[in-house]
């Protein structure tokens, strides 16, 4: 009698063991919805050009099954109608297609995915038909508006059909945007009730099948794939950390929680900004500032001249000219073609407002080592020919032996004087002749 009350406790313990192993692996089922759905949508078709007819429309309806954490297949039929033009045949499709969609974050809202399938497709032109193999791939997107399930979806797709019944043409490719929903059937799947509750209080002195889970996130150690998740966090179907970003960085560490795909984050999650300069650089064009500079919105020190010499280090921040700009964003044009250098009557003395200008000029043809000027000596038409060609050299002269003093390079400086030839103002006055006695100089090309 003894002996039977055991056997029967240890049977009841056995049974109500295993029940509870089965509901246990129900509730770490996995987490994607095995309903069938349907998908109705309507289509706008662009055709190929060689079909010579309008864009089109036409409806699409879709039968498919979730089959695993990424993978749907789908069966669907097509109809579409395109209007022919001018001299050409209207043409309308039916057909069906198997296809494959590989989905990506399910478990989220909004899931893009992939689908790429075959089928076969009747293609009418007016009283002839063919039945003809098409293949189709494109992308789209998913959108749950409910907690049933149901959603909005959308996607692009290239379409090939083997029709070859054109001289010129023995396939079709068509583009083919599809606009609709998808509606799960059936009730939506429930949670599983934890195994432990069913095992009545009577054997809890009775051995328990203990599931590990060492980091306490509710997802089974043979399941999780961070089994060192910190307590609090966010995660995922498979226990670790959500990363709404895909930057490899979890949403409890991201400082930066909206960075855009593909860019590289430092340590917080945030884009990597080499300089230091406050612009990412991914965004920026000028990646080797230094910490304190002023940037604009790429990321490169302002220049207001547009000589490629940032504002901080151009000495001619509003330069006339950006051609052979130097090292310190200065131009010999801004200088050379902009002054003339004045002198008294019969006279080729440099006066004080002269060698100022001059100094500046030599620092500038310093900065510029490989360039030559010309300096042209001029005079009024005070005096005789001879004395006025002679004086006009004289004034060149003295510039020259002025810029060789200051370290400009002889051979860099030619010089010639045409007398009162070239006047830029009227000699009988006394302005006038003052404005013509002058040096002018230029660069040399």
């Amino acid at each position: 009698m003894f002996k039977t009350t055991i056997s029967t406790k240890s049977l009841s313990t056995l049974a109500l063991g295993a029940l509870g192993l089965s509901l246990t692996s129900f509730a770490n089922a996995e987490s994607f919805d095995e309903r069938w759905y349907v998908a109705p949508s309507a289509s706008f078709i662009i055709p190929d050009s060689d079909r010579d007819t309008e864009n089109g429309t036409g409806f699409k309806l879709g039968v498919g099954k979730a089959v695993s954490e990424k993978w749907n297949i789908e069966l669907s039929g097509v109809y579409d109608s395109m209007d022919a033009k001018k001299g050409a045949v209207d043409v309308t499709q039916m057909g069906g297609f198997f296809d494959a969609l590989y989905v990506k974050n399910r478990s989220k809202k909004f899931s893009p995915y992939g689908v790429i399938g075959i089928g076969l497709l009747n293609t009418e032109f007016g009283s002839d038909n063919d039945v003809n193999p098409a293949i189709h791939g494109g992308v789209g997107f998913m959108y749950d508006f409910c907690d049933y399930g149901a959603g909005i979806r959308s996607d692009v797709r290239y379409r090939m059909d083997q029709d070859n019944r054109l001289p010129d043409a023995d396939r079709f490719g068509d583009i083919v945007f599809n606009l609709g929903l998808y509606i799960p059937l059936g009730k939506k799947q429930e949670k599983a009730v934890a195994a432990a509750a069913l095992v009545p209080a009577v054997l809890k002195s009775e051995p328990k099948v203990t599931v590990l889970d060492i980091d306490n996130d509710g997802i089974p150690d043979s399941k999780d794939k961070c089994s060192n998740t910190p307590s609090g966090v966010k995660i995922d179907a498979f226990g670790c950390e959500v990363d709404n970003d895909g930057d490899k960085v979890a949403d409890s560490k991201d400082q930066c929680d909206n960075t855009p795909a593909g860019i590289m984050v430092d340590a917080f999650g945030c884009p990597v900004d080499s300089d230091k300069d406050g612009v990412a650089d991914y965004q920026d064009k000028c990646k080797n500032n230094q910490p304190g500079d002023i940037v604009n919105a790429v990321g490169c020190e302002p220049d207001s001249d547009g000589d490629g010499i940032a504002d901080a280090r151009d000495a001619c921040p509003n330069s006339i000219s950006t051609r052979d700009t130097g090292l310190d964003g200065c131009s010999l044009n801004d200088i050379v073609n902009t002054q003339k250098y004045g002198f008294e009557m019969a006279s080729a003395e440099l006066n004080l407002p002269a060698k100022n200008l001059l100094s500046i000029l030599a620092e500038r043809l310093n900065a510029h080592p490989s360039k030559s000027i010309e300096i042209v000596g001029h005079t009024d038409s005070t005096g005789p020919a001879w004395f006025n060609n002679r004086l006009s050299v004289e004034r060149a002269t003295a510039i020259k032996q002025y810029l060789i003093e200051q370290g400009v390079d002889e051979t860099r400086l030619i010089t010639k004087g045409i007398g009162p030839n070239n006047p830029i103002a009227d000699n009988d006055t006394d302005q006038g002749r003052a404005k013509n006695r002058r040096v002018e100089m230029f660069v040399m090309d």
